[in-house]
């Protein structure tokens, strides 16, 4: 997590009255943002968190997952570009993960570009392991495709 003290992350449940907030986030950090009204959809639907400066409000990362009986699914998570590699998105998927297991569920599931070796990497030292591949699934910017892993990680 991050030492500087001027910049202390605090986190919390992120509300509808974050979509802003984390569309900035979203729109700065994430090279295929997804736009305002998937935001709000995901805010109103899902269970979600958001990193923040504790002194400026500063949104510094967001995540958001679904929950279906006993599986959870990691939608999306985004930390500022600018604050990469201090522990936020670890500090984020660990809250997911932690409050995931006192919902009951067994199984958490998600999906990365092949590309995201950081990510891959996390999600490894977290639990998770590859079950499986959806070939040619992200479209990239230059054209062509690249494939996502899936991920499982056994809560119980």
């Amino acid at each position: 997590m991050i030492q500087d003290q001027q910049s202390v992350p605090v986190l919390r449940m992120a509300t509808q009255a974050d979509s802003t907030t984390i569309f900035e986030l979203v729109n700065s950090s994430d090279p295929h943002p997804w736009r305002l009204s998937l935001i709000e959809e995901a805010l109103h639907s899902r269970h979600n968190w958001l990193l923040e400066c504790r002194d400026s409000g500063q949104a510094m990362g967001w995540l958001t997952a679904s929950m279906m009986f006993e599986q959870t699914e990691l939608e999306l998570v985004i930390t500022d570009v600018h604050r990469r590699r201090q522990g936020l998105g670890r500090a984020l998927l660990e809250q997911w993960l932690d409050w995931s297991k006192q919902q009951g569920c067994e199984e958490a599931l998600l999906e990365v570009r092949e590309s995201n070796l950081g990510a891959i990497k996390l999600y490894l030292l977290l639990g998770f392991e590859q079950v499986g591949l959806r070939k040619n699934y992200y479209p990239l910017d230059e054209g062509g495709s690249e494939h996502a892993v899936l991920m499982t990680c056994k809560l119980k």
